[in-house]
């Protein structure tokens, strides 16, 4: 039998180590911790001490003791994996049993490799000549060569494909350099991704480098100031926390984290000595990160940008948050849109004090409910107490949504009795697995869209392989589509190769799963009827005017920019008219040619 580290860490978390240790032995209180009689030797004076803050449980004696799968294996003489089945069944805590799938492990591998010598080579940037301009951005920002070396920061050179250069001839294979998201097809050939950038290194729980973040340093407001690793095959954005890595037997030691939105928010933080700072990697955050938070504490103290937008994202957070049971507090930093410039302007003896006058969640959002309703008026007055029905759906405590009802009444001057009413009997509480399907459902809803329109593009291509040249510097997210795309190139690139044979071999050689298989084959077998020319070529218009209007939406997000902003406006407006597909590659060579002239490109 194997159980993953993380389920087995989970197990440790669910356990009360004063219980397991209860069940076989009588303990008393003693201060924090617990005492009783040795099970291991002859005992006559309590010297077995069992600590719940520590999880752990030791003799001062005989040196018997550790967390509680290693007491409960010595205590009845199983091995530990043993121990681990049977406390999991004994306290009815999920775990499950795996098998090692060392095939995608040596897949992953590689693309671990080519990520440390991607993280190396940035590393070794930043300190030379070409990475002044880096080192002297980052030091008006407070942040000294100590903390770039602690953090590992890197710098991209400013440079077309200098990474990608460097990749290839440490021998690592194109495909796998842009699969990761290092580097990206472009009209005149790969060109790296993070250009001209401070790079900021994002690890896995276990201390490999699976992404980065990058931050311009281009005197531009029209290029995108941040921007990130896309999903890859080792990195997913909404399972992760930047500045986490290293951080979790501190997090358990002050059993708390400051949660963040920025790189520059955590190093600032983590400059003035507040180490348990983390951020979601530019992305809303997720149930998933709080479920990985929540392996390390149960309190947190959120501090987001001051902006109207990092107040809706503090609400949003607090939701998945308090869900998953977490005591909840929020900084109100005056006279600072972050917690970066906050301070650098102030110090830390005035976050302290913030931190010292935060406010409890309820008390945040009754804040900032307040503002937005008239609460001398009635019907706004009832709109404003329904506004805090999706906060009680996610408290599960009984006691605490009574507190919570208490503290409403006061408030208002409702009768805790209505307010009981409208809030808990009629708002029925969400289980953590309904939540979190609901959460993770918002997340497919945002997703499958993409996946329709690049398995359409698959099929496409599949009737007919010059229809390849109009998509091939398309950001595909997918990591199966991507495979397919890697032998479209193939293809296109040497015209007289069996294409049925060699579809065949590449399908064998990429070790598609079954289910990707079978969906291969309906693919192909749907490109069949294509037949009729006219629709094949008004699909490849449609489908190609929806990945041009995806690409406008996805720069606008970045770009906050006013003239750029009615410059491609102009274009995406005619796009929703009837126009033929040269004139729809006109526009969309006129879109390029603004996104060059931005330096986006």
């Amino acid at each position: 039998m194997r159980y993953r580290s993380e389920d087995i860490e989970n197990l440790l978390n669910q356990l009360r180590i004063e219980e397991v240790v209860g069940d076989v032995i009588e303990l008393k209180k003693s201060g924090a911790n617990y005492k009783g009689l040795c099970p291991f030797h002859p005992d006559t004076t309590p010297s077995f001490s069992v600590s719940p803050t520590k999880n752990i449980c030791k003799c001062f004696v005989c040196g018997a003791g550790g967390n509680a799968i290693k007491f409960y294996s010595m205590y009845y003489k199983i091995s530990y994996e043993e121990a681990i089945e049977e406390l999991a069944k004994k306290y009815n805590i999920s775990i499950k049993e795996y098998k090692r799938n060392f095939a995608k492990e040596n897949e992953n591998e590689k693309y671990y490799k080519i990520m440390e010598d991607a993280h190396r080579y940035y590393q070794d940037n930043i300190f030379e000549n070409n990475g002044r301009i880096a080192l002297e951005y980052l030091n008006k920002r407070g942040v000294n060569p100590k903390i770039i070396r602690e953090n590992q920061l890197g710098y991209a050179l400013n440079e077309w494909s200098s990474l990608y250069d460097y990749l290839v001839v440490k021998g690592h294979k194109k495909e796998d350099i842009i699969e990761l998201g290092l580097a990206k097809n472009g009209e005149k050939g790969v060109y790296d991704t993070f250009r001209n950038r401070i790079i900021f290194p994002i690890y896995s729980i276990g201390g490999k480098v699976i992404a980065f973040g990058g931050r311009t340093l281009e005197n531009n407001k029209e290029v995108p100031k941040y921007i990130n690793s896309p999903d890859t095959p080792i990195f997913k954005k909404g399972k992760n926390l930047y500045g986490i890595k290293d951080k979790g037997n501190i997090l358990k030691k002050k059993n708390y984290s400051l949660l963040m939105e920025g790189y520059m928010d955590v190093l600032s933080a983590h400059c003035y000595g507040f180490d348990v700072a983390l951020a979601s990697l530019g992305t809303a955050f997720t149930y998933e990160q709080g479920e990985l938070l929540k392996k390390y504490t149960n309190n947190i103290i959120m501090s987001l940008d001051m902006d109207n937008a990092g107040q809706m994202a503090t609400e949003r957070t607090a939701l998945i948050l308090k869900n998953l049971g977490f005591n909840i507090r929020v900084l109100k930093l005056e006279n600072a849109k972050d917690p970066d410039e906050f301070l650098k302007n102030f110090g830390k003896e005035a976050f302290l004090k913030a931190v010292k006058n935060s406010l409890e969640i309820f008390d945040f959002l009754y804040e900032m409910y307040s503002k937005e309703y008239d609460l001398s008026n009635i019907m706004s007055k009832e709109k404003f107490i329904d506004r805090f029905k999706e906060f009680f759906k996610n408290v599960e405590s009984t006691l605490e949504r009574s507190l919570y009802l208490d503290k409403l009444s006061k408030y208002t001057g409702i009768e805790k009795k209505l307010l009981q009413e409208t809030l808990v009997d009629n708002n029925i509480y969400q289980k953590k697995e309904e939540r979190k399907e609901f959460f993770l459902e918002k997340e497919k809803e945002k997703t499958s869209s993409v996946s329709i329109l690049e398995e359409m593009t698959v099929e496409l291509i599949f009737s007919q392989i010059d229809f390849y040249k109009y998509f091939s510097d398309k950001n595909i997210e997918s990591s199966f589509v991507k495979k397919i795309f890697y032998f479209f190139e193939e293809v296109n690139e040497n015209k007289n190769i069996n294409f049925l044979k060699e579809f065949k071999e590449f399908i064998e050689r990429e070790n598609f799963t079954e289910e990707e298989k079978n969906k291969l084959f309906i693919m192909q077998y749907r490109a069949l009827d294509y037949t009729d020319n006219k629709k094949k070529q008004e699909l490849l218009k449609e489908i190609f005017k929806s990945w041009f209007i995806k690409e406008i939406k996805d720069i606008n997000m970045q770009m906050k920019n006013l003239k750029f902003s009615l410059e491609v406006k102009k274009i995406e407006i005619c796009l929703y008219s009837d126009i033929s597909f040269e004139e729809l590659l006109e526009k969309y060579k006129n879109f390029r040619g603004i996104l060059s002239e931005y330096n986006i490109l």
